[in-house]
């Protein structure tokens, strides 16, 4: 489980998760208080989904409203992210907790929502 942040911004780095010559950061941000970004940037595989699954769901857990996130930072997107996506909008539906997910400019999260059956929109709400 991922610790709750003791100030407003905290930033969440794997750099053991190497993967391909890269490796995914995350950064949480509380704008207001009932209202968390998780900014990710590097690559969403299967090494790393799982910590982006812990924080997710650490995040859902907590007594928030919303969660939007940021992935206009990514540089490969694999289906295991998608897996972590799906679990958190799960979790979030179950909570109450509006999830909203940014692709950004993100080419590789952009070309996997792509290939996507069109129901996939009303999982996740893709904000671009």
């Amino acid at each position: 489980m991922v610790p709750e942040p003791r100030s407003a911004d905290q930033e969440l780095t794997t750099p053991g998760w190497l993967t391909a010559g890269g490796h995914m950061s995350l950064r949480v941000l509380r704008p207001g208080r009932h209202t968390v970004h998780v900014r990710v940037t590097g690559e969403v595989d299967l090494s790393t989904a799982r910590r982006l699954d812990e924080v997710l769901q650490s995040r859902i857990r907590s007594q928030i409203e919303e969660i939007v996130v940021d992935l206009s930072g990514v540089t490969f997107f694999s289906v295991a992210g998608l897996n972590s996506l799906l679990r958190a909008q799960l979790l979030a539906d179950a909570a109450g907790v509006r999830l909203t997910v940014d692709p950004g400019r993100s080419r590789a999260v952009r070309r996997l929502f792509a290939l996507l059956p069109t129901g996939f929109d009303g999982v996740v709400n893709a904000v671009g």
